[in-house]
């Protein structure tokens, strides 16, 4: 699966949707407020490749990141596990490193309640914090040769589908648009029994448009 797969793939569902959801606040003015969109958001980022607080940093780059994110559905047992969104999105690197291609269950909290927006003069209002989870696909190596792996740490990923664990602090502004530092880590962290068990971290800075707010 090579970068430029992914990039134009995730580049066309960008554009399919954002049109989907265009229509769909177009048509919402003489519809019910339930009627929302599937889109709620898409993102666009940069991250440091291999860059991060457990990074082993056997790769690099700077790779760009496309991300969907959708309204969750409305059904009763969506709602008694906290209504998570559902997102896709891509990291792709172009310095022949491993790319990624990942869904997940994203939860969004934000941090404005009666205590703290007195004491921050308001600003705990535009700020949110979310934790993402979910499987990623990535064109890395699966194995690696034995003993360079153990003596260097430079192994491959064991598996093609592997856990993705993503965090993110951000703010927004305009209503609908929003700024965001994130952190990611995709590995199998050895749960799965591979001889060999590679990990990728980013970190960086995401771009958030919200195609529709209360």
């Amino acid at each position: 699966m090579r970068p430029k797969i992914l990039v134009w793939s995730c580049f066309f569902i960008c554009l399919l949707s954002g049109s989907a959801a265009g229509a769909d606040n177009a048509e919402s003015a003489d519809k019910p407020k339930a009627d929302s969109p599937l889109l709620r958001k898409t993102v666009f980022g940069l991250g440091l490749h291999d860059t991060g607080p457990i990074s082993d940093k056997q790769e690099n780059g700077v790779d760009p990141n496309w991300e969907l994110q959708f309204n969750p559905p409305q059904w009763k047992w969506w709602r008694w596990i906290g209504s998570p969104y559902t997102i896709v999105g891509v990291m792709a690197n172009f310095t022949g490193a491993t790319s990624q291609f990942y869904g997940a269950l994203n939860y969004e909290v934000s941090l404005s309640n009666r205590w703290t927006d007195p004491l921050t003069f308001n600003l705990t209002k535009i700020l949110f914090v979310s934790v993402a989870l979910g499987p990623a696909i990535h064109n890395g190596p699966l194995k690696k040769n034995e003993e360079h792996c153990k003596q260097t740490d430079d192994c491959g990923f064991g598996y093609r589908i592997v856990p993705r664990l993503f965090g993110e602090i951000g703010v927004y502004f305009l209503k609908n648009q929003g700024i965001s530092f994130f952190v990611d880590h995709m590995s199998g962290a050895g749960a799965f029994g591979a001889s060999q068990n590679e990990g990728v971290d980013h970190v960086g800075i995401r771009y958030h448009y919200v195609f529709k707010t209360d």
